[in-house]
């Protein structure tokens, strides 16, 4: 039954029914009947406007954290209404409304709750955001000028400068505050991409191409005291769960072990929101340097998961464990959990890559080359998974093949220079005949080396001019990236370089891309020692 509070009063209020709160944790619903039990009382008994008021903003803020939307926005602006001094009722109805996409009314409410309070940091960037999503980073600006001049050492204000930037092509500005943003905060991770797409559109393809790969989806965090005050008003396992989400995005990692136990206590350890808590706790414990506790609750969630069926979080239990695995050099269990992942949840990016990489990497080409390619084909942007099938082909001798997959890696990556790498390789050294062709090999390796001065590029070169014949020039520049990798102290990577020109120097080509030892046939994690001998000792 829905019950409605009365509004015969003056300012005039809406009605404020209660939803059907069955679908949420007992907690929740106890909570969500307590509250609105206590306005309707508050409205019979003709409570003062500030009384009432409170009193409808507590039960909007629950059942906007409830994710009770079309009940939380009326009691919200009864709760205005009651106290339009308030700032918290629009702030919170910015957010409301942002959430359902109702981006006008999102505005007008950030716009109301900065005329209460002009200086408000977190109200400026999430009316900047808005207005940047809407199309409209011009009014955003200066709304980011004022944010900076009341916070300038926030994180948060020069993400949102910098993203606000780049929205409008100011891309030199939009790589100068992003890189200022995360050398304050090496954490926020998510700003790699807006950095790229700003590196990218000045030409510096590989800061470009280096920022990618270390891009993760994380939230910037915002200091949001109204924020955390809506996320701290639900008594319930998601609400403790999402406010561990932020911890764990801060690096607050202790908070967030601590947060997420808190929501274990709520629900039922088997249900997808228990086993989640679980998930989320032993990575909070593994980044918060305990291993051996994280490796026991990442078990637990395993173990708790159902027989079958999909299953994202059994499948990211079995990821993190595969993970683990992985950096402690037990490749064979890696493959184990990577492979339950992948049954939980067979259209998962992540797991499909990191099973395909220690199939890889145990010489099991065959195998990761189906797992590869369904990474392709879940996204066809995913360029290390293109890159890893056509290695994997290389390893199979099927080098016509293997230049197939890199010609159309090259085609949609143009801006990954390893990938570019690969193919004058395939290009310069292929032992099947029809996959070589020198010159080409040749001119992909000089436009490699404008853009990178690397030694594998220098090599690559090298590679092309022995099968061109130019055997000399091939071990000069061979000689000269022996020489640059001993003055970095690379001497594995010297003695490796060495074979090729020895082979030079007998006027041979070269017949091998790379040698079955080089560290492109190595992908995935790297190995810790202190990892691995924990783990042997489980």
């Amino acid at each position: 039954m829905m019950i409605a509070i009365a509004c015969d009063r003056s300012p005039e209020l809406r009605p404020v029914p209660l939803p059907d709160v069955s679908r949420s944790d007992q907690s929740v619903q106890v909570q969500l009947r307590e509250l609105h039990a206590a306005a309707v009382k508050k409205q019979e008994s003709g409570a003062p406007d500030a009384e009432l008021g409170a009193a409808y903003g507590q039960l909007a803020m629950v059942l906007h954290a409830a994710e009770y939307f079309d009940a939380a926005e009326p009691a919200y602006l009864n709760a205005q209404a009651l106290m339009p001094d308030d700032p918290r009722w629009p702030y919170h109805l910015g957010h409301l409304f942002r959430r359902t996409g109702d981006t006008a009314r999102s505005i007008a409410s950030f716009t109301r709750a900065l005329e209460l309070r002009p200086s408000d940091v977190p109200a400026l960037i999430w009316l900047s955001r808005t207005l940047t999503d809407a199309g409209r980073p011009a009014e955003a600006e200066p709304l980011l000028a004022r944010a900076h001049q009341a916070a300038p050492r926030e994180v948060a204000v020069l993400a949102a400068r910098g993203q606000a930037a780049l929205a409008r092509g100011e891309h030199a500005q939009a790589a100068a505050l992003l890189e200022e943003a995360l050398t304050m905060n090496p954490g926020t991770v998510s700003l790699h991409a807006p950095l790229a797409a700003a590196h990218r559109a000045l030409g510096n393809i590989e800061k470009a191409d280096g920022h990618l790969k270390r891009w993760r989806n994380t939230q910037v965090p915002i200091a949001d005291p109204l924020s955390d005050e809506l996320a701290v008003s639900l008594r319930s396992a998601i609400s403790f769960e999402l406010r561990g989400v932020r911890a764990f995005d801060a690096g607050r990692f202790a908070d967030a072990a601590e947060l997420y136990r808190q929501g274990l206590t709520l629900t039922r350890p088997e249900t997808p929101v228990g086993r989640s808590l679980r998930h989320k706790l032993g990575l909070a414990l593994y980044f918060g340097g305990d291993p051996r506790g994280a490796l026991q609750q990442l078990t637990e969630a395993a173990m708790l998961a159902p027989s079958g069926g999909h299953d994202e979080p059994a499948s990211r239990a079995h990821y993190s464990i595969g993970i683990i695995m992985a950096s402690g050099g037990r490749d064979q269990e890696a493959i184990e959990h990577l492979s339950k992942a992948v049954s939980y949840d067979a259209a998962s990016l992540q797991a499909r890559m990191a099973l395909a990489d220690p199939l890889r990497r145990q010489q099991r080409f065959a195998e990761s080359l189906a797992h590869y390619a369904e990474a392709v084909r879940i996204d066809p942007q995913a360029a290390d998974a293109r890159f890893g099938h056509a290695l994997a082909l290389v390893r199979l001798r099927r080098y016509m093949e293997a230049r197939a997959w890199l010609e159309d890696a090259v085609r949609a990556h143009p801006d990954r220079l390893d990938i570019t790498n690969a193919l004058a390789r395939i290009l310069a050294t292929a032992p099947d005949q029809r996959a070589r062709d020198g010159q080409r090999a040749y001119t992909l390796g000089n436009d490699l080396l404008k853009a990178s001065k690397r030694t594998e590029v220098g090599e690559t070169i090298a590679m092309a001019l022995a099968e061109l014949g130019e055997y000399n020039r091939a071990a000069a520049i061979q000689r000269g990236v022996i020489k640059a990798a001993q003055q970095a102290g690379l001497g594995a990577e010297a003695a490796r370089m060495t074979i090729n020109l020895r082979l030079y120097e007998d006027s041979q080509p070269c017949r091998r891309p790379w040698q079955d030892d080089d560290p492109v046939h190595r992908p995935g994690p790297p190995v810790s020692s202190q990892l691995a001998t924990l783990i042997s000792s489980r």
